[in-house]
């Protein structure tokens, strides 16, 4: 496995957790030397808004983006913090807030080691509070950097100790540890830090729902380390049963591309995987609603809340006119539309306004006849939904087409499928027919009748 991740992310949120800002202007020689005696967090505050202050000044300039003047500011924040914390080690004595201070000046600096002496001088009374949380998190990237994974170990073990706590960096500290013991191959204590990351990043897709990106990432780089530290320590099962866990996760989200790159990574480590996709979709435990549909337009279909589908089986097939993949499964699709059209199947294409067609500007209105138009030279009878934005992508986490949600009578989702290869689309047909076959037990619209007919185009 490649390494997943850089110590470089932690450096941002580490700055702006625990500190004030501060618009004092840099440093000068006279202001920088032993006769300087401005506190030590009015040192850090104007250290920490330097690089800020800097780019709000470019912006009202009105300076192009140069990445050689972006390089040159940031130096001159890490010259303004070593000279700031040249200026408090020379005080004689230093209380436990200074040597907080004077550590983050030496992170910023880029000074490691002097900056984990000066934290753990200030973590000597084992304080509560945002800084001392901010400081552990500090503790754990540069013990890390030294191989001191023990003392990183008790740091993560004291913030949780102590408050305020934050899911992200109690994600992130476990996934530096994480990633330190991998490199060491020391799968078994991996194993219990991967473990510290799944928890945290699946409170973080509880709490963090619209956060689509960083929620998926952290689901999967949790549950990969997991998997493969399992492995890795010979333990194959609960290898398989993380990804197969992470699977049906990504179905009740729902999110397509995190239930794409699971069974990836499944299919890695059990070449058989992909014949237990349709075992998987049991809908045992999937009771969370899919998000409703966005739409702009609708052509050939009646508008519709998903929530008024419950009763049929739903097929959500997200794709665009330039995809050349999503045209391959357009047969397959009418195929099927036609086969259960009138026994409770409704199948809907969601796409999205893209302001072109081959290179060529195009209005909404005009974009919209086409669509239209292209909908009847490929002979498609089901319905079409168009978007003006990419909320509907973003709410099923579809980046990448084709993709299509199948959702149950009880409007579960219960099964998605991904790219335009052959076994993907036969197990789609396959989920179909068994869903189709399925009772429902509930108040919704009647089995046996049609979608309530063509919308007015």
């Amino acid at each position: 496995m490649n390494r997943i991740f850089s110590i470089l992310f932690l450096c941002i949120g580490l700055l702006t957790a625990a500190t004030a800002s501060g618009q004092s202007a840099p440093a000068t020689e006279e202001t920088s030397s032993v006769t300087d005696r401005r506190p030590a967090q009015t040192l850090f505050d104007e250290t920490n808004s330097y690089l800020g202050n800097k780019f709000t000044e470019f912006n009202k300039q009105k300076l192009p983006y140069d990445q050689k003047l972006e390089a040159k500011t940031k130096q001159e924040q890490r010259e303004l913090a070593a000279r700031n914390a040249a200026t408090l080690h020379k005080r004689k004595s230093l209380s436990a807030e200074d040597n907080y201070y004077l550590g983050m000046l030496e992170h910023l600096a880029g000074n490691g080691d002097a900056s984990l002496e000066s934290m753990r001088l200030f973590l000597k009374k084992d304080p509560d509070g945002v800084k001392a949380q901010t400081a552990r998190n500090v503790v754990v990237l540069y013990a890390v950097n030294k191989n001191l994974v023990t003392e990183a170990e008790s740091a993560v073990a004291s913030y949780m100790h102590h408050q305020p706590q934050d899911i992200e960096d109690r994600y992130k500290m476990e996934l530096i540890i994480t990633d330190a013991l991998y490199r060491a191959k020391e799968y078994g204590r991996m194993i219990t830090h991967a473990k510290e990351m799944c928890d945290a990043a699946n409170s973080f897709a509880l709490t963090h729902k619209s956060d689509v990106f960083k929620r998926d990432d952290m689901l999967l780089k949790s549950a990969s380390l997991l998997s493969e530290a399992y492995a890795k320590s010979g333990q194959k099962e609960p290898a398989i049963k993380t990804l197969e866990e992470l699977r049906r996760l990504a179905l009740s989200l729902p999110s397509g591309t995190l239930y794409k790159q699971a069974t990836f990574r499944l299919t890695n480590l059990d070449p058989g995987a992909a014949l237990r996709k349709l075992e998987e979709a049991s809908g045992d435990g999937h009771t969370v609603t899919p998000p409703e549909i966005i739409a702009t337009q609708w052509i050939d279909q009646e508008p519709k809340k998903l929530a008024d589908l419950k009763g049929r089986v739903v097929l959500l097939d997200f794709w665009a006119p330039w995809c050349g993949p999503c045209r391959y499964t357009f047969p397959r699709l009418e195929r099927w539309h036609e086969s259960y059209k009138d026994k409770g199947l409704v199948i809907l294409g969601l796409t999205n306004y893209y302001g072109q067609v081959n290179g060529r500007r195009l209005t909404p209105g005009e974009e919209l006849a086409y669509l239209r138009d292209f909908k009847k030279r490929n002979r498609l009878a089901y319905g079409f939904v168009v978007s003006d934005t990419h909320a509907n992508d973003l709410n099923y986490g579809v980046f990448s087409i084709p993709m299509s949600f199948l959702i149950d009578r009880q409007g579960v989702v219960r099964f998605i499928a991904f790219g335009a290869d052959e076994s993907e689309i036969t197990a789609l047909g396959q989920m179909i027919k068994k869903l189709m076959d399925e009772p429902f037990n509930g108040k919704g619209e009647a089995e046996t009748k049609a979608d309530g007919g063509p919308a007015k185009r």
